[in-house]
Formats: C-alpha cells, structure tokens, sequence
C-alpha cells in the first residue's frame, strides 16, 4: 500500500514483490525512496521513526499524499514489529542507504552503502516474519498475486510483478486504461448494454 501511496501521487510507475526462498519476502518500487532526513524533534531518520512509531506515516498529513490506501502510519510499523528481521534499501538524493530491524528494533544504524545515479529513486523493503505470531509459516501466493493485479487495476499505467525463487514463476500486471481496459477483458463476448465501457 504505501508503494502504491506513490504511484497514486504520480512519484512510483513500478512495484516488484519477490518471495524468496528462505522464506521472506522482498517488495520494492521506484518511488521517491522512505525519508532519510533526521527528525527535527524525534531526532530520528524519518525512516527509523516510520517503521518503530504507530501513526508516524505522511498519511495523517496532507503534506504527502491526498489520497492513501494505506493504514495511515500503522500497517509498515506493525509489519516490522511482527518480523524477526526486516531490511530496508533507500535509493534517494544519490545515496544509496541500508538499515536494519529484529522484532522492531533497530539493530543496524541507517548508513549510506553507495553513491548512486541522482535519478535512481525507490524503496526495497525485505522481511521475515516471525512465524510465532501466524497461524502458518508461508504467505498465500494466491493473496498477493489478487493484491498486486487489483492494485494495476485501480492505478492506471502501473507495472506490478510477482516472482516465486522456489517456483520460478512470474507474472506481471498493467492496464493502460485501468478498469475499463479490465472489465472489457472480462465482458470479452457477453452481450451488454452499451457497446464499450465507459467511466
């Protein structure tokens, strides 16, 4: 959701989610990359505050985003939380920063690990969850294959992909005109009536 948050504000045409192997899974877009800058009162990076503070997201502001389907500074919190580790990359500002967490805490400093191309934006979250808290151990394929093709749906012109390590299967998402282009898909040959979708 919060990588979607970016392509609805016109800053991410891109979403990528990797289940790999070992279990965790990898989701990364070519948005403006998580805030690196030091809070001026938490004197935190604004990274490290969005991911250890409930309600610290730019959704419960007007600054950001306009609209958001995201759980307004919960959802990623909660996420890191419930993780026994979660490793964020940060392309930003061109700087390319790592940072790290086990069961919400931080346990490596948010560090700069390449210089990279000013241009190259984006975010790449990975994460294990700590099993302990779910009633079973793997995510559900089918879950985020109907995520990742609703969100390509509803944000016309966004790229989502699905890559499986174990499975090696890939499927990837866009609909140039959105839902239209979806519900012509569908109604394919049934008889309507109106002769083409209109919104």
């Amino acid at each position: 959701d919060n990588s979607v948050d970016e392509a609805i504000a016109g800053y991410a045409s891109r979403i990528d989610v990797i289940l790999k192997k070992d279990g965790s899974i990898m989701v990364a877009d070519d948005g403006r990359g998580m805030p690196v800058e030091i809070h001026p009162e938490e004197k935190m990076s604004g990274v490290e505050l969005i991911m250890s503070r409930l309600h610290a997201g730019a959704k419960f502001s007007t600054k950001d985003y306009n609209y958001s389907g995201g759980l307004h500074g919960v959802g990623v919190s909660v996420v890191n939380a419930l993780s026994r580790e979660l490793e964020i990359n940060i392309k930003r500002g061109g700087h390319e920063y790592f940072i790290k967490f086990s069961n919400g805490v931080k346990t490596r400093e948010l560090t700069v690990v390449r210089d990279i191309d000013k241009k190259k934006t984006g975010t790449c979250i990975r994460f294990w969850p700590d099993i302990s808290y779910f009633d079973r151990p793997s995510f559900s394929e089918s879950a985020l294959k109907l995520a990742l093709k609703s969100k390509a749906i509803l944000c016309r012109g966004l790229v989502t992909t699905f890559f499986n390590e174990s499975t090696g299967e890939k499927k990837t998402w866009k609909f140039d005109q959105g839902i239209d282009e979806y519900m012509n898909n569908i109604l394919d040959s049934r008889q309507c009536i109106f002769p083409s979708c209109f919104t």
